[in-house]
Formats: structure tokens, sequence, C-alpha cells
């Protein structure tokens, strides 16, 4: 690649990756403060693997149900909310046909909330995602950062980050929504909060204490 390919990629990564992650804290922070049975639920296991120390990518493979919370949030509000593709080449799909030049856009938002695949897609459940007995997701019905060759290249990034922050964040803070907060969506390339998502930190009383070393 030239100078300018690499310095167009880095940028991209760190752009992509920068904005899915801030809005995936943003949201998922937001359900959890909708939904204390599951805060307290992933609370425990981060005291259990954690007991109040910094994580590393080491400990996150110990850490399901905390995936399992980031995946369903990603369900729930997809960074990306739709896509377009165009087509290389006439194809056949569905009995529809389809020209070369034609431009296909998927939604997100929409597949994740499809009831013939999800059964309950209005409920924020993270146990969907338990690889022992969650459900059986179809193959395509879950593309938050899109799917195939082209999928976002700051999905690692973000998935990396976003683990380890709320990990961070919840041992030492319980998420609640401010009082009189807007909550209200802004669909662009990724799907933001218009008014962004004022949060409450209060102090995690229930943390394990560390010994620290002297």
């Amino acid at each position: 690649m030239s100078d300018k390919q690499i310095h167009d990629h880095v940028l991209t990564f760190v752009a992509a990756g920068h904005e899915t992650a801030q809005n995936t804290l943003s949201w998922t922070l937001y359900l959890l403060s909708q939904h204390p049975h599951v805060r307290a639920k992933l609370l425990a296991e981060l005291q259990t693997v954690l007991a109040g120390r910094t994580p590393t990518l080491d400990d996150l493979p110990a850490l399901p149900y905390l995936e399992s919370v980031i995946n369903e949030a990603w369900r729930f509000y997809p960074p990306a909310w739709r896509q377009a593709r165009m087509a290389l080449e006439d194809f056949e799909l569905d009995g529809y046909h389809i020209p070369a030049g034609t431009i296909a856009i998927l939604s997100q938002w929409v597949v994740h909330n499809l009831p013939d695949i999800w059964g309950d897609p209005e409920n924020f459940r993270p146990e969907r995602w338990d690889k022992q007995q969650g459900q059986q997701i179809p193959q395509g019905a879950y593309f938050p950062f899109g799917l195939g060759p082209r999928i976002c290249i700051g999905m690692p990034f973000a998935q990396l980050e976003t683990k380890l922050l709320l990990a961070t964040i919840l041992q030492r803070y319980v998420p609640q929504l401010a009082p009189g907060a807007r909550i209200v969506f802004q669909p662009l390339v990724t799907l933001r909060p218009r008014y962004g998502m004022p949060m409450r930190l209060e102090a995690n009383d229930t943390l394990i204490p560390v010994a620290q070393e002297v």
C-alpha cells in the first residue's frame, strides 16, 4: 500500500473503533440502568472473577456474561443500523432478479428485531447468547458490524475496548439514568443518542476490596 493508503486505513480504524465503542457504552449503560437484575448478575460475575482489580485481556474468556450483555446491547442498539451494498453482477434472490449495479440496503435494526428469528426481540435478555443454553441464531441474522469481507475494520478494537471499559466502570460505579433525560435516536451513519446519554454514576458500595501493595 502507498503511504496515503496506510494513513487512511489507520484513521478509519481509529475513528470507527472510537465511535462504535462510544455508542456501545452509552446504550449499554442505559440498558443496564433499566434492567437492574441484569446489572446485578453481571456485577456478580465481575466481582467473582476480578475481585475489584482492573481487567486485562487475559480475563475476558472468564467473563462470558459480560460478552453476552454487550452482544445483546448490540442486538438492541446496533452501532451501525443499516448498510448498503452494490451488486457487481446479476443474481437471483428468493425469486427476485437483481441486476448488476443495484444498491441493496440491509438494516441491522430490522433484522435484529424480527420475532421469527429472536422470539422475544423486545426483551433485553443477554441469556439468549449463552453458548450452552442460548437460542440458535441463524447465520446472517446478527451483524452489528456487517458481514463478509467488508465487515467493519474497527470491530475487534471496539469489542476489546468496550469489554475492558465496561468491566472497569461497573466495578466502581452503578449507572443511573439522569432524571429528565431525553432518550431519542439519531440514526446517522451510526445509531447515536440525539441528546447524549446523561448518566449519574453512583459509587458501588458492594465492591470487594483489593489488598494494596505497600
